[in-house]
């Protein structure tokens, strides 16, 4: 058990020893820089990557099947618009593209209103037109397909 305790005494001196020679070693042969002063470095930012923007599908505003499979994602609904709704009591605008509930619907609320109404734009004036609604595509349990439209510059006028 000595021997053992004593080997392990040994090992350990000698590592130690080994490790002091060795930084005697690197501090003789390592040139001493001035105060100050050491390799030049320089930093250059690395460029940020190249940005493509995701190309955002086109979905035919009839194709019902299409718009619910790509429910939760962002979409570019085109079709012509059936009628524009408006419920007094919530001021929302609702932005309809078939006489039906299973039609797709863009639906503008009174907070978003207020943009239109700036840009002097009334969704009234849609009516009957080919527009492309972006943004993304929610499948709302009771209301079906839609789109929240917060802003003017997502309803593009095609015709």
């Amino acid at each position: 058990m000595k021997r053992t305790f004593i080997g392990t005494v040994v090992l350990l001196v000698s590592v130690f020893v080994a490790g002091f020679f060795s930084h005697l070693l690197y501090q003789r042969w390592t040139v001493p820089f001035p105060e100050g002063q050491g390799y030049p470095v320089t930093f250059l930012p690395l460029q940020p990557p190249a940005t493509r923007q995701a190309e955002i599908p086109l979905v035919q505003a009839r194709e019902v099947e299409k718009i619910r499979g790509l429910a939760g994602n962002q979409a570019r609904v085109r079709g012509r618009v059936y009628r524009v709704g408006h419920s007094v009591k919530s001021n929302t605008h609702f932005i309809n593209f078939g006489p039906s509930r299973s039609s797709f619907t863009g639906v503008i609320f009174a907070s978003a209103f207020e943009m239109f109404e700036k840009k002097k734009l009334h969704p009234r004036s849609y009516e009957g037109r080919e527009v492309e609604i972006i943004g993304e595509i929610k499948d709302h349990p009771k209301y079906g397909l839609e789109i929240i439209v917060e802003d003017p510059s997502q309803i593009k006028v095609i015709d």
